[in-house]
């Protein structure tokens, strides 16, 4: 599988999973007068929504390959990078 399109694939569910979390009537759950150490619920949850989904991305990006990793599939990619073929001069 194409590595882009892996890299695609997982930012998509990403970002459906942050709608889902920030839904408004995910949201009316936690819109209580509760708290937790003086800090209202629904801020909390947004706060640690908020963080899971950046520290989800900085995860999705940082460990998927690259498709600059890949090795080039074709002779002109291989001479725009400056690898010679060991016949050519």
């Amino acid at each position: 599988m194409n590595t882009s399109h892996l890299l695609g694939e997982r930012l998509v569910a990403l970002f459906l999973l942050a709608v889902l979390l920030l839904n408004p009537p995910l949201l009316l759950i936690f819109d209580s007068s509760n708290s937790v150490a003086q800090v209202p619920t629904l801020y909390l949850y947004l706060f640690v929504v908020w963080a899971l989904i950046i520290s989800l991305l900085a995860i999705v990006t940082e460990f998927t390959p690259s498709p600059t990793d890949d090795e080039p599939s074709t002779d002109e990619e291989l001479q725009s990078s400056g690898s010679r073929d060991p016949e050519g001069a």
